[in-house]
């Protein structure tokens, strides 16, 4: 789909939102074409993973693995640094205030 038209964002969440709507909020979580696969405990996380690359590839979905790290403890999600202890402000991202 390409990106160039003017509600073609807001056309593609909702798409998401419709392919990945057993997991958003529950394993994973969706804004337009960035994802995050969650899980309490590490035997799980496969499992998750499992199920949203069926949905994937029913829906003949590509990922590009070049932007896809898999497995991690933590990680940036929308600018934001999501750990196990939960969502933490990203010290890299920092604000700038001149006096």
């Amino acid at each position: 789909m390409p990106f160039g038209f003017k509600n073609v964002g807001a056309t593609y969440q909702r798409l998401m939102n419709r392919m990945f709507k057993e997991q958003i909020g529950i394993t994973m979580e969706v804004y337009v074409d960035s994802m995050l696969v969650k899980s309490l405990k590490e035997s799980d996380h496969l499992t998750y993973f499992e199920e949203s690359f069926q949905v994937m590839n029913k829906n003949g979905m590509k990922l590009n693995p070049t932007k896809c790290t898999f497995g991690v403890g933590s990680g940036t999600f929308m600018g934001y640094l999501v750990t196990e202890r939960g969502i933490e402000a990203n010290n890299r991202c920092g604000l700038s205030i001149q006096l």
